[in-house]
């Protein structure tokens, strides 16, 4: 069975984003005045109107061309925290007809190089906090110091602000409509992801991908905006789910109060003063929300809508949520290969633990290990295709020749089922079992040695160890190893734990456990390290292929968490 989208199709215009977004045509919602505030610092409130953001981005775009020499095919790297004027940038680079690679700005030095290197990025654009380890990768790479460009209005180390591209004559500016740019061939942006597999993968998205993605999205519930909205933007915008609804805001002149990092009490000072009434979050968020005393110092009555994803949130989170701040939940399901969202709950349609409808212009199937149609309230892959679906991984035949199927279905490595009686789409297990902690992911395949092939059977990935998985066989002490993750339902998170089999003439230990927890922080970024603990274990549960059978390893820790509830009964 294949379902269809019962939402109605929306026409997708042959145009660039840049010129879908920024220049007056029969594809805007309205009009935009020149002094409508587009966007809000929430640290120092300065702001930046629609007038503003039209001005500067096309006047930079020149600078790109003038004086760097950038132009189709040229790919700029940005590493940065959010910054209010993220969005000139980004549109300043899109003008000039690049392609962006937005990153982690907490990668460590090898996760910048492997996405420099990877995204053949001959341009860099950061902070200057960066620039210590930046500089060292972009050393190794052949960027110079004049390919370097930094936020804010100083000049570091020799690397200039990217302001300083402005040009003298206030008149030199590239206009829109852009010419020369194929929609659906063109990349917009490479944002990265483990996919199904552990080493971070370029996913190329066209203009065509994030037009669709932004009119779908926005003609979802056209009913639930008003002209008073205000959003709040914590959510990194180097990421897919931060990055498409900064650009759905825009097209809908919605201002958007835009926060460099998360903090609770910033969050909900800047709700009440500016009468935000969208915020979208992740469960972690959610649970601050829920539980701190914090929340209920400010007027937090402006928020209508939360949405949250990346990650599910439970029904008991959504009860605390909505106790705590009184506003209507949706969640949605999409990853960065589907350009953020797909499925979304509707105000009918959101049955506590779905991930709701499909989106206009896309359809879904549901299969068995043998790629055989499912029907409803079957479990099975869910395999999409449509407007928003990704034009493919940047260089790798093999992932692409993985990922898609003969006839264009896009694999999602998620086990979905469609429900027959709420008539919506449920995600109950992840083939591909990555770690989700707080909306980041923490993958399961890596990198093979060559000792190990990577081979693709029947959605299953086999024989692949886990990115975190190759670094742990890195440690001398480290014999064999797994990493898999454990939900904390306090934390509404998973917390990636290892569980280790240690080389002859080592012991399992407090101190030893903590060695190997450190050397693996001062490889990977925050997100990745190994919150869930280390644990000894004398062997690693595998199939006669080689496969780690993660699931005998839950069946541990199912265990061990129903011993510990019993010993916290009986206190």
């Amino acid at each position: 069975m294949i379902y269809k989208s019962t939402l109605p199709e929306q026409t997708i215009p042959d145009i660039d984003i840049y010129s879908f977004l920024m220049h007056d045509n029969e594809h805007n919602v309205k009009p935009t005045a020149k002094d409508t505030v587009v966007t809000i610092d929430g640290h120092s409130g300065r702001t930046l109107t629609h007038g503003q953001v039209k001005d500067l981005s096309s006047r930079l775009a020149a600078g790109w061309v003038d004086n760097v020499g950038l132009g189709p095919g040229d790919v700029v790297a940005v590493f940065a925290p959010n910054q209010y004027d993220h969005i000139v940038l980004y549109f300043s680079l899109l003008a000039a007809r690049c392609t962006i690679t937005p990153g982690n700005p907490a990668y460590t030095e090898d996760e910048f190089h492997h996405q420099i290197a990877n995204s053949g990025a001959n341009t860099l654009v950061t902070v200057p906090a960066l620039l210590p380890v930046l500089l060292k990768v972009c050393d190794k790479v052949g960027l110079s110091r004049d390919r370097i460009f930094l936020f804010g209005d100083n000049q570091v180390d020799g690397c200039k602000p990217f302001y300083s591209l402005l040009p003298k004559d206030n008149n030199r500016r590239v206009s829109a409509p852009l010419n020369g740019i194929n929609p659906a061939e063109d990349v917009a942006f490479i944002c990265y992801s483990s996919g199904t597999t552990g080493v971070a993968k370029g996913v190329t998205l066209t203009h065509r991908n994030f037009v669709g993605q932004v009119l779908i999205n926005v003609n979802f519930d056209p009913e639930n905006t008003h002209d008073d909205d205000v959003l709040i933007a914590f959510l990194p915008f180097y990421h897919i789910y931060g990055l498409t609804l900064s650009l759905n805001s825009y097209y809908r002149v919605m201002p958007v109060v835009v926060m460099s990092r998360f903090e609770l009490e910033l969050f909900c000072q800047l709700i009440e003063r500016y009468k935000v009434t969208f915020a979208n979050i992740v469960p972690p968020i959610a649970v601050l929300l829920a539980k701190s005393p914090i929340v209920q110092k400010y007027d937090m009555s402006s928020i209508r809508t939360i949405g949250s994803g990346a990650a599910p949130l439970g029904e008991e989170h959504i009860d605390a949520l909505t106790k705590s701040v009184p506003s209507e939940v949706r969640q949605g399901y999409g990853m960065t290969e589907t350009t953020s969202g797909i499925c979304i709950q509707s105000l009918s349609r959101n049955s506590p633990g779905s991930i709701g409808i499909l989106l206009a212009n896309h359809e879904a199937k549901i299969v068995d290990e043998n790629d055989n149609e499912l029907g409803d309230d079957q479990a099975g892959e869910l395999l999409v295709r449509g407007v928003s679906i990704m034009k493919g991984y940047l260089n790798n035949d093999e992932a692409n020749a993985n990922c898609f199927t003969k006839d264009n279905w896009m694999r999602t490595g998620d086990v979905a089922k469609f429900d027959s009686k709420t008539q919506q789409f449920y995600i109950v297990d992840r083939i591909k079992e990555l770690i989700k902690y707080k909306g980041l992911q923490v993958a399961p395949a890596g990198k093979e040695g060559n000792s190990r092939k990577t081979c693709y059977q029947t959605n299953f990935f086999l024989s692949v160890l886990s990115e975190l998985e190759g670094l742990l066989l890195g440690n001398s002490k480290v014999a064999d190893c797994a990493v898999v993750g454990v939900y904390d339902v306090k934390e509404a998170t998973e917390y990636p734990r290892a569980y280790v089999v240690l080389q002859p003439g080592h012991e399992g230990s407090t101190t030893l456990a903590s060695e190997i927890s450190d050397y693996i922080t001062a490889k990977v970024a925050n997100h990745k390290k190994l919150r869930g603990g280390v644990r000894f274990v004398p062997a690693i549960p595998k199939s006669a292929s080689g496969k780690i059978l993660r699931k005998d390893i839950r069946e541990w820790i199912k265990k061990e968490q129903e011993q510990e509830q019993i010993k916290a009964a009986r206190l």
